[in-house]
C-alpha cells in the first residue's frame, strides 16, 4: 500500500472514530435530556379536592380561604408533601383521620418548609409548627388529640395572623 493510501486509510479511520464518538455523545445527551425534562418533573402535582377556610376565634370572621388536596388513606398519609419542590401560596394538604388521636408529623423527604397545623374534631387549631425544617426527622407532635392536620407553605400562618385557638372549616369537593 502506498504511503498516500495509508494516510487516507488512517484519516478515514480517524473520521469514523470521531463520528462514533459524536453519535455516542448525541445519544447520551438525548437520554439525559429526556430524563431531565420528563422523569425529573414527575413529582406529584396539586389536585384540588377541597377548600379550607381560616376563621378568627373571636368573631369567626374569615381570614383566608385556600384550596387543598385531601388525604385520607394510609399510603397518601405516608406520602404527604414529600418530594414536592414547590406549592402555591393558596394551596395546602388536609389530612383527615377517622377519629381524634395523638398525631405527630416529621419532614423527612419534604423539600419545602411548611407550617404544620394540628386541628381538633371541632375545627379548633391546637398546635402550629411554623416554618419547619426540610428533611428533618424531628417528631412534631400535637399537644392534644386531634383529627386533622393541615400543611401549608412555611410562613403562611404568620403572613395571615393565624394562631392556635383560631378555627377552620373545610369542605371536600371531590376525592378521586
Amino acid at each position: 500500500m502506498s504511503p498516500k493510501k495509508k494516510t487516507k486509510a488512517k484519516l478515514d479511520k480517524t473520521i469514523s472514530t470521531k463520528k462514533w464518538f459524536l453519535i455516542s455523545f448525541v445519544i447520551l445527551l438525548s437520554g439525559f435530556l429526556i430524563y431531565y425534562f420528563v422523569f425529573r418533573n414527575s413529582e406529584p402535582k396539586f389536585v384540588k379536592e377541597g377548600e379550607v377556610k381560616f376563621l378568627k376565634a373571636v368573631d369567626k370572621s374569615l381570614v383566608k380561604q385556600i384550596d387543598v388536596e385531601v388525604v385520607t388513606g394510609i399510603e397518601e398519609q405516608k406520602q404527604g408533601l414529600m418530594h414536592r419542590s414547590q406549592m402555591e401560596e393558596n394551596n395546602g394538604m388536609l389530612f383527615v383521620y377517622p377519629n381524634q388521636s395523638r398525631l405527630s408529623f416529621w419532614m423527612k423527604n419534604t423539600l419545602i418548609p411548611l407550617d404544620i397545623i394540628f386541628i381538633d374534631s371541632k375545627g379548633v387549631i391546637d398546635t402550629i409548627y411554623r416554618k419547619t425544617t426540610p428533611h428533618s426527622e424531628t417528631s412534631l407532635p400535637a399537644r392534644r388529640n386531634v383529627q386533622f392536620v393541615l400543611e401549608v407553605n412555611g410562613g403562611f400562618s404568620d403572613r395571615f395572623g393565624i394562631k392556635e385557638g383560631d378555627l377552620i372549616e373545610y369542605q371536600i369537593i371531590s376525592k378521586n
